[in-house]
């Protein structure tokens, strides 16, 4: 029997049951206030095909189980960048009336936990409030149900009460990939709002149907992890409108995790089969590689899955890495771990841009450890913490899969024991790749065919950059000795250390600098001489607070160095860093990404500068969630010398481009 369009004409998927206004409006502030703790858990920019993905694939296996040998399980992607529009269809069991009214509500969940991948009910919430439109269609058992929900992310962000709680308006139904099948269908449009993630479908440079199956078989859970379980291998046909109307298809039965040793051209082996063969010859260890059969030597690649059983082994490469706590997280989540060791890191970047032709400069895939869950990554990589040969961990992936490891709600971080057993786990998984590194190819970089050219090219191309973007200032009577606008981040240390240096900005001591840590520099404050340092609107436009006291010694601080400091956002999103842990960030400039996660106070402007901290500081980084306390200090190089140099112009400038 089909529902009518009025049974869901209407429908307030966040409705209760309360009907006096008073108890209305409370519960529709804290039903906001719920909405809003979810969307600020969703911070990535792949959570929209995640989710939607996700409760695909739930549906699928669900009808999976009770359905004939003859059923086929299907999922259809569309991704219209035309039209800035996200469309996952299934096969699956789709959703009953009841089911549909309720399914938007957050921590409604009608899967078991046991069973499938999502389960904390807030991914649809997510998906309905956190987008200008969702469209939902679903038939089961012959019972069809179709409506949209309009301005849902305008009515979470509302703080004004002046945006009406959404509500469900009816459609007819329209799923034609089904056919006579049940299924579901969820629509997504993206409305460039603020905090919107992703705000467009270009960001990647994806343009076609294979890039976009590539991209979330390594981003999603289209990317099945089953190195423990029975593989699930819906079809896939995925169809990707380009913003010029190009159209592409492509179809796949493939929907498992993008192992990096299955790129192509890589001449790989596990480190079994290599300790396996090893075993097979006598002699010293030298004589043993010598006699090594050819195809493990030269490797591009090492690889291995390690099971619970190779974990737990009390004579395994892992024993002396665990104590009894770990081990007995292992033994109640199945751990299972997948490891890859590629001879160079630059094999990463020929593939996100060779192979997968993305736009330059975007790592989809690199080296690092991913956590994993219930058959699907979560979350981004995180740098395997080595503490030794720190340069590998660009070289090395590791996947730590737990069953029922229970991430929190945005998917992202799990529990700490957890977090630090996988940590653990991912060292040691180096250590022993770093057993057999004679077996792998060496890494001699890029051959230069004519370095001769290569190096005049270069000298050229530097001096018309120079010749374009000539940097000259002075302090003094002291001249900076980089005569170019910055063009990468060492550009940027060396510009601020001249800063320095001729005394523009002062009573910074640092403790170290670091490319390869977590973190760029750990510095303290000492200033000493009030006079010198103290704000003054006047006479030191770049001084600091003058409650700070003086002299006055800091604790250690964190300095970020980047060329963007949208680049550092993108960090903190895919949290390979973390804004409570920086203090300061130092760099070229800021384009726009910015806006998405901060308000930045200009300390250029009147007497804003008077709550300044760090000397030369151009602007206070305040949360967009709100708070009274900025998270950190920025120095905007770029619209430092420009206010050294033309004080009124940048000020009236930093009003423009900063105001609220």
């Amino acid at each position: 029997m089909s529902a009518t369009l009025n049974d869901i004409d209407g429908y307030d998927p966040l409705a209760t049951n309360y009907a006096e206004s008073e108890n209305e409006a409370l519960l529709d502030q804290a039903n906001r206030r719920i909405v809003q703790n979810i969307l600020k858990s969703y911070t990535g920019y792949f959570d929209l095909f995640c989710e939607t993905i996700q409760n695909s694939l739930d549906a699928l296996q669900a009808k999976a189980k009770v359905a004939d040998e003859t059923y086929s399980p299907k999922i259809w992607i569309t991704i219209d960048a035309a039209r800035s529009r996200v469309r996952v269809v299934d096969n699956g069991v789709g959703m009953t009336m009841p089911e549909y009214r309720f399914f938007l509500r957050p921590n409604v969940s009608f899967k078991n936990p046991k069973e499938y991948r999502g389960q904390k009910g807030v991914g649809a919430t997510f998906l309905a409030y956190g987008f200008s439109l969702l469209r939902a269609h679903t038939r089961k058992s012959g019972e069809e149900v179709s409506a949209i929900l309009r301005n849902g992310r305008q009515w979470a962000q509302d703080s004004a009460g002046s945006i009406p709680r959404p509500t469900f308006e009816a459609e007819r139904f329209n799923i034609p990939e089904i056919g006579t099948e049940d299924g579901t269908s969820i629509e997504v449009i993206l409305g460039g709002l603020p905090g919107e993630r992703p705000r467009d479908l270009i960001w990647l440079g994806a343009r076609n149907a294979e890039q976009w199956f590539n991209v979330l078989r390594i981003k999603s859970p289209l990317g099945g992890i089953y190195l423990n379980s029975t593989k699930f291998h819906p079809q896939i046909e995925l169809t990707c409108i380009d913003v010029d109307g190009t159209t592409t298809k492509f179809s796949s039965d493939l929907a498992e995790y993008f192992y990096p040793h299955e790129m192509a051209d890589l001449k790989t082996a596990t480190v079994k089969d290599i300790e396996s063969e090893l075993s097979k010859i006598q002699g010293s260890p030298d004589q043993r590689f010598s006699k090594l059969a050819i195809e493990f030597k030269r490797l591009d690649c090492m690889w291995e899955i390690y099971s619970k059983e190779d974990l737990l082994s009390e004579t395994g490469w892992f024993a002396t890495a665990l104590d009894e706590e770990k081990r007995s997280l292992i033994e109640r989540h199945s751990v299972i771990v997948y490891a890859s060791f590629l001879r160079s890191a630059k094999i990463w970047n020929s593939f996100n841009d060779d192979e997968l032709k993305l736009r330059r400069g975007q790592r989809i895939i690199h080296g690092g450890l991913q956590m994993a869950c219930d058959n699907m990554p979560q979350g981004e990589l995180s740098i395997i913490p080595l503490t030794s040969t720190i340069g590998y961990q660009a070289n090395s992936h590791v996947v730590v899969h737990f069953t029922d490891g229970a991430p929190d709600m945005g998917r992202k971080v799990f529990q700490p024991e957890l977090t630090e057993l996988a940590e653990a786990i991912s060292v040691r998984c180096v250590t022993v790749f770093k057993r057999y590194l004679q077996h792998l190819k060496p890494d001699t970089g890029a051959v230069a065919v004519a370095p001769d050219k290569e190096l005049h090219e270069w000298k050229k191309k530097q001096e018309e950059y120079r010749d374009q973007n000539l940097l000259s200032f002075s302090h003094d009577g002291k001249d900076i000795s980089l005569i170019s606008k910055p063009q990468q981040e060492q550009d940027v240390v060396a510009l601020f250390h001249e800063l320095i240096g001729i005394g523009a900005i002062r009573g910074y001591q640092f403790y170290s600098t670091s490319q390869s840590d977590r973190y760029d520099s750990l510095f303290q404050l000492n200033y000493h001489e009030e006079n010198n340092l103290k704000f003054s609107r006047e006479n030191n436009p770049l001084g600091v607070d003058s409650a700070l006291g003086f002299p006055f010694l800091s604790e250690p601080r964190v300095l970020e160095f980047k060329f963007d400091f949208d680049a550092l956002i993108r960090d903190f999103s895919n949290e390979i860093k973390y804004p409570r842990h920086v203090n300061l960030v130092v760099c070229w400039s800021a384009e726009k990404q910015w806006r998405e996660k901060y308000f930045m106070n200009s300390l250029l402007v009147g007497d804003e500068g008077a709550s300044r901290l760090c000397f030369g500081a151009t602007h206070q980084a305040f949360p967009d969630s709100g708070g009274s306390q900025p998270d950190f200090e920025v120095i905007i190089l770029e619209d430092l010398i420009n206010f050294l140099v033309d004080p009124a112009t940048e000020e009236a400038r930093q009003k423009s481009r900063y105001k609220d």
